[in-house]
């Protein structure tokens, strides 16, 4: 009797285990090129604040932005972003992945259309460049700069055999939007000959 419950236990255990293994998501590298020509929406933005909710036995956060500049397609004054994962006062489910955002910071970011008007960042944080004000050394003029979530990364080069910086590392905004509008103006890219 002993033994068939502890087997019982077992058994369950390993399941439970798997099912969980199961859920990874994994996205492949895109080129800032690549985002331009898949994302339906590119918007400069601030976030205004956020919400969580539950929807179908999942946390999500809902995040407000306004828009402040539009790169690329037609967007509403403030965009609503669904993304997995948040916090409630019960339970918190963080995503690997998934960016947060915090209010007054301003972003650039490659949305995809959802269900009800609201948008989803494409493949997460690959798609989220964050703007910083800079000051350059001997000048009072300030620019500013932008980083993609991705930038401190670590990933295997394909082909090259060595391990590399994945994303965007700091760049200045402006020659980011040239580099941008010159990626939608061009046409699609081709899933391995956009250059980065």
């Amino acid at each position: 009797m002993m033994k068939t419950v502890l087997r019982n236990s077992c058994t369950l255990i390993l399941l439970v285990t798997s099912a969980t293994i199961a859920r990874a998501t994994t996205f492949v590298r895109m080129s800032v090129e690549q985002l331009a020509h898949r994302a339906q929406l590119i918007v400069r933005a601030q976030c205004t604040g956020s919400m969580v909710e539950s929807r179908g036995g999942e946390i999500w956060t809902v995040t407000f932005f306004e828009v402040r500049e539009v790169w690329k397609g037609e967007a509403p004054s403030v965009a609503r972003v669904r993304l997995l994962g948040g916090r409630t006062s019960q339970i918190t489910s963080q995503v690997a992945g998934v960016p947060t955002f915090r209010a007054g910071e301003d972003v650039v970011l490659f949305l995809e259309a959802e269900p009800g008007g609201e948008y989803s960042i494409l493949t997460w944080q690959q798609g989220t460049f964050r703007i910083h004000p800079h000051a350059p050394a001997n000048t009072t003029r300030r620019d500013e700069t932008v980083r993609e979530d991705t930038g401190d990364y670590q990933t295997l080069q394909t082909g090259a055999k060595v391990v590399g910086t994945a994303g965007l590392g700091e760049a200045s905004l402006e020659a980011f939007r040239q580099r941008v509008q010159a990626a939608v103006s061009s046409g699609p890219a081709s899933a391995h000959g956009a250059s980065r």
